[in-house]
């Protein structure tokens, strides 16, 4: 039986409303997104941002805030501190450049700035980007920066696609695991409650049919042909039992029965009239939109999604509930987004660069400053078993209650006991080269709007991914 919850509503009530309300994101659509764009492969990527003695660029789009639905207060004070925190300490300084997310996330600027040789000391990437850097030689070993202090406090999940041999090329500063939102008002018009959750494919359509109205969609998925949509499907996939490459990494296997099972999934939505072949506003992350503005009933979206419904839409009565399995008795499991500190291993000083980085994110001093990104600042899990032990001990779980379900629900980690340094219920954003995702991002496309057969798409698909691996001499793919 599914396992319902309400995020910062009151889980045991359709009802319920918020305990505590914090305006902490805007109502966009795929902020915190463990995702990038992804373009083409750039092997002659060129690392080089120049010597002198100023101050190490850091490019993000957090702060300091300069307006936008990406812009966040509460994260832009939070990165400001952190520098500022930084700079006081008396060392090589950091100094923060602001990247709008429209040119950051969705388009080429970072790319275009390491290909003309002018690449920042210090910036963020999710692993959907890591080996078009990574393989471009880009990125710094970090692995030394953390001393002694090593990788052992971090979550597996979150090091596994940020790490190549035994070697760390990305420090992981949070986890945010994909779940369903669903609108309360829209569950009772249609008669639900609690015991009609869905929880496997087949009941996910039923209940999606029973919220289907003349003016509304029972659930969307993200139509669009980007990251975001291949983010969302994975876990789908991976329920199905089926994956886009093998164990090794390097292997394709997406033409298998598990594959056209999820592929079919998402097509039998479209084709039976209960979700759209489109999407509103931001796309298929903009809760806002699509869920409170009554587009449609289900929509899945990373946790933190319920702080874009607080801010965005205040009176919107929302649930969660953990994504549905295949069949009953499947194991269930989510994709866990997440962005990272990286370092330019052509910058001006790659070493200090990387002391910042293992400072910020890893130093004794920074379990209360990581619990405070995750908790106030941007609604996203820790991914230290330290700052999951300090939540625990200090009882930020039972203040907040989209927290509690992101950690226990979601993730799977133990209630009494969130620090073994697992997640259960997660694994970490996979990653590919963009030759292999785009393929994946047409198989997809092709069942959604083109009609095609799911095992035509799948083999399709497998066919374009032997290609690009057939020669491929980079880091291994996959999660």
């Amino acid at each position: 039986m599914a396992t319902h919850a309400s995020g910062s509503r009151r889980p045991s009530s359709l009802t319920g409303r918020p305990v505590s309300r914090r305006t902490l994101l805007s109502a966009s659509a795929r902020l915190g997104l463990g995702t990038a764009a992804l373009g083409t492969l750039g092997t002659a990527l060129s690392a080089c941002s120049g010597g002198g003695d100023g101050p190490l660029s850091f490019w993000q789009w957090y702060a300091p805030q300069e307006g936008g639905t990406y812009a966040v207060e509460a994260q832009s004070s939070w990165f400001t501190t952190l520098v500022e925190d930084w700079n006081a300490l008396g060392g090589r300084q950091v100094e923060l450049t602001y990247i709008p997310v429209s040119e950051y996330i969705e388009g080429t600027q970072l790319q275009s700035a390491f290909a003309a040789g002018e690449g920042p000391d210090i910036f963020v990437i999710s692993p959907g980007d890591f080996l078009r850097y990574h393989n471009g030689d880009v990125l710094y070993d970090l692995t030394d920066a953390l001393g002694e202090r090593g990788t052992a406090d971090f979550h597996a999940s979150a090091l596994a696609t940020r790490t190549v041999g035994d070697r760390l090329f990305g420090l992981p500063m949070e986890a945010e695991p994909v779940t369903m939102f669903y609108d309360v008002r829209a569950f009772e018009d249609a008669g639900l409650s609690e015991g009609d959750i869905p929880g496997t494919w087949d009941e996910l359509l039923s209940v999606a049919d029973r919220l289907t109205t003349d003016d509304r969609y029972g659930l969307l998925f993200e139509t669009a042909p980007n990251v975001y949509q291949n983010f969302t499907w994975y876990p789908f996939l991976w329920q199905a039992g089926g994956g886009v490459v093998d164990e090794s990494g390097l292997l394709p296997r997406f033409d298998s029965p598990e594959t056209v099972r999820a592929l079919a999934l998402w097509q039998d939505a479209i084709e039976s009239g209960v979700a759209p072949r489109t999407t509103q506003g931001g796309g298929g992350g903009d809760l806002v939109a699509n869920l409170a503005g009554g587009y449609a009933a289900m929509v899945p979206m990373v946790t933190a999604g319920g702080s874009f419904l607080e801010t965005g839409a205040p009176d919107f009565e929302y649930g969660m509930f953990p994504l549905p399995v295949p069949d009953a008795g499947t194991d269930p499991v989510t994709v866990l987004g997440g962005w990272s500190f990286c370092v330019n291993s052509q910058g001006r000083d790659p070493a200090a660069a990387a002391e910042f980085c293992a400072w910020a994110l890893a130093g004794e001093e920074s379990t209360e400053r990581m619990a405070s990104w995750a908790f106030d600042a941007k609604k996203s899990l820790p991914v230290r078993a330290s700052v999951m032990r300090h939540a625990q001990e200090n009882g930020l779980f039972g203040e907040d209650e989209l927290m509690s379900y992101a950690a226990f629900e979601a993730a799977g980690f133990d209630p009494d006991d969130p620090t073994d340094g697992t997640t259960p219920l997660g694994r970490g954003e996979p990653r590919f080269t963009p030759a292999v995702a785009q393929a994946v991002t047409d198989a997809i496309q092709a069942v959604q709007l083109s009609g095609v057969e799911p095992g035509i798409a799948a083999q399709t698909a497998h066919e374009q991914i032997a290609v690009e691996l057939e020669n491929y001499s980079g880091a291994p793919l996959g999660s």
